[in-house]
């Protein structure tokens, strides 16, 4: 008996060994966390804090994405999960949860966890817009833990009308295609749909399915995910099939499937000519004749063949073509440095552009080049503003003016004013009265004074002219008038008879021997000692009667042949007119009083001087009369002297009358006659 206690004593203490007994601790948990140890084993468990995990559901249990949207009129759930520190679901935990009342409402403020550890309560947003949170918390093993609040934004109440789904088709970067909507073969195109509930506000997270019909185009994906702004966009790649077809898109709103209008849309290859096209210039392209000593005689027309989508066409045969009234006028192609008005047959380039060189002929035209496909003959161009219009000035087509012919450039005398100016403009028109071109140098020269020495041609108000600016300078002429001389190279007036433009043998012309300025502008012949030969032209020794009303020309300078060289030659006589007048009466009578007004030369006054007569009566008349009439107010602007006449009301027999001159600078001259 003895021995059998002494035994279980023994097993006793084994077991008391093998359980830890005898000086360990079975351990102690605080504020929410246990630890352990083990002298035996020297290892320590450490065991983590429980948590609580705040989120926000919809009516079916599915989480909300950020940003959490909560719309008024529908509901939500609350939602906490609690896990211990091993993150096992902890069951039949009170949680409460807390928000803000002035946007939601919860059904309850505490829920008991489920047996995945998950408290829920009904939330429903309220009328009011804003933006809150949602918080739980719970007491766990005498510890408190609270979860993260769960954020969320509160929109207007949610839409009941339909929902609108607006489809676009794009280019590859979202630019949408103009209608009619035009797929190229080996591009890539896009669709894009926006939804919208009732209220236009977009509909986010939703599945839109996108599908095709007729002419094949992979849409790739199928379907997409709409964004926060309602927007989705999937690619489109035609097929190689050209045609017509239509997109269309469809999508569930709240148990609904809502279906866009088909898109529709036409495939078309880029190797498929569809138009012809002229290249216009920025401006309107005009060419002299061949004949013009100056100017553009060669121009260049181009055109485009391009597709539907207005993507040129490569490598495709155009011809080109010259009409009748061109090619009658000498207009030819230029190819390879060859003349000819030979239809052409040119291949596009990368940019489906062709171009041929135009050269002008003798005759002032329209030219009219027209491009046409090979392949399809009803794709056609012709072009647009290609002219034939101008040549070489000729003598009786041109003119020259002085904006001021007679010039106030002298107190009196042999004095002078110095700088007083004046602008020649002169105008040049080709034998058929066309501009001649621009660009063209025209010489100036003057007998006294000072003249710009030459002034290039420009287009104005469609006329060709130029201007130069003559200014009083060193002696006044001694006779006061002195001449302005512009000159260019033009060609003999001709008398057409055939019509081709250009000078046949037996024509009529106009023989043009060699200009001169003269230095004596009062002079009625050339002066061989004083007057100075213009070189240049072709001239002669003949007598120049077949065209003496050609002025500024040498009387034996002809040569009786038609020349396309000569000296277009424009002069203009002026007069250095003084600054006061001489007044001399031509006739008077009790009625009336005539006067001629002149410099002290004798020449004109200067131009546009104003004249002014005043008649003054004796006292003793009991109705004197008055100035009825007078012929000029103002010098014309001439070099030649002005008669005035100046008429009374009734006789004025014993009267003055009192002619006044004010020049343009203000200079007076006063001269008083008595009535007889």
């Amino acid at each position: 008996m003895n021995y059998l206690k002494y035994v279980f004593v023994l097993l006793m203490a084994a077991l008391l060994t093998a359980c830890g007994g005898g000086g360990g601790s079975a351990g102690t948990t605080s504020g929410g966390s246990s630890s352990s140890s083990s002298s035996g084993s020297g290892s320590t468990t450490v065991v983590s804090t429980p948590t609580l995990v705040v989120s926000l559901a919809d009516s079916s249990g599915v989480a909300l994405s950020t940003p959490r949207t909560l719309k008024s009129g529908l509901f939500y759930l609350a939602q906490a999960k609690a896990l211990d520190g091993s993150a096992n679901p902890i069951a039949n935990q009170v949680v409460t949860f807390s928000t803000d009342s002035t946007l939601v409402t919860l059904a309850a403020p505490t829920a008991l966890t489920d047996a995945n550890g998950v408290a829920s309560v009904k939330m429903t947003p309220l009328s009011a817009a804003g933006a809150g949170s949602v918080a739980a918390v719970m007491t766990y093993n005498t510890t408190t833990i609270t979860g993260t609040a769960a954020s969320y934004q509160v929109t207007p109440a949610a839409a009941t009308g339909t929902p609108t789904l607006a489809l676009a088709l794009t280019d590859s970067s979202g630019v949408a295609l103009s209608t009619p909507r035009t797929f190229l073969t080996g591009s890539i195109y896009k669709a894009r749909v926006t939804v919208l509930d009732a209220t236009s506000a977009p509909v986010s997270n939703l599945v839109v399915q996108f599908s095709s019909e007729g002419v094949a185009a992979t849409i790739s994906p199928s379907s997409a995910l709409t964004d926060a702004n309602g927007v989705a966009t999937v690619q489109i790649v035609p097929g190689t099939t050209t045609g017509a077809g239509s997109v269309k898109v469809s999508g569930v709103v709240n148990g609904t499937t809502y279906s866009s209008a088909g898109v529709s849309y036409q495939i078309a290859s880029t190797s498929v000519a569809a138009t012809m096209n002229y290249v216009q210039p920025s401006t309107p392209v005009s060419l002299v004749v061949s004949n013009a000593s100056s100017g553009n005689k060669l121009a260049t027309a181009s055109f485009k063949l391009a597709n539907s989508q207005g993507v040129g066409v490569s490598g495709q045969p155009v011809s080109l073509s010259l009409n009748a009234q061109s090619i009658s006028a000498g207009v030819t192609f230029l190819v390879n440095g060859v003349n000819t008005s030979a239809t052409q047959t040119f291949t596009t380039d990368q940019d489906g552009l062709v171009s041929i060189s135009v050269a002008s002929g003798t005759l002032p035209t329209p030219v009219l080049v027209t491009a046409t496909a090979v392949s399809n003959s009803n794709i056609s161009a012709t072009s647009v503003g290609l002219a034939v219009t101008n040549g070489r000035p000729t003598q009786l087509r041109s003119s020259i003016a002085a904006s001021i012919l007679s010039v106030e450039a002298s107190p009196g005398g042999t004095s002078i004013i110095q700088g007083v100016q004046s602008t020649l403009t002169v105008l040049l028109s080709d034998r058929l009265g066309n501009p001649i071109p621009a660009g063209t140098v025209v010489n100036l020269i003057t007998s006294h004074g000072q003249i710009a020495g030459s002034c290039v041609v420009a287009i104005v108000s469609s006329a060709s002219q130029c201007s130069a600016v003559w200014t009083s300078v060193s002696a006044r002429p001694t006779n006061g008038w002195f001449t302005v001389l512009a000159y260019l190279d033009g060609e003999e007036d001709f008398v057409d008879a055939n019509g081709n433009n250009q000078y046949d043998g037996g024509e009529t012309f106009y023989d043009v021997g060699q200009a001169f300025l003269p230095k004596d502008a009062k002079a009625s012949a050339f002066n061989s000692v004083t007057d100075q030969p213009i070189a240049g032209g072709m001239t002669g020794a003949l007598s120049c009667n077949s065209f003496a009303s050609i002025p500024y020309q040498m009387p034996t300078s002809c040569d009786g042949v038609w020349s396309s060289t000569i000296r277009v030659r424009l002069g203009v006589t002026m007069n250095w007119a003084s600054s006061f007048a001489t007044i001399t009466s031509l006739g008077a009578s009790s009625k009336a009083i005539s006067m001629r007004i002149t410099d002290d030369l004798g020449n004109a006054m200067p131009s546009n001087s104003d004249l002014l007569a005043t008649l003054v009566c004796p006292a003793t008349m009991s109705s004197p009369p008055t100035i009825s009439g007078q012929s000029r107010t103002k010098t014309p602007n001439a070099i030649t002297p002005v008669d005035v006449t100046v008429t009374f009301s009734d006789t004025a027999t014993g009267c003055t009358m009192t002619m006044s001159v004010t020049t343009p600078a203000g200079s007076v001259t006063r001269q008083s006659f008595l009535v007889p």
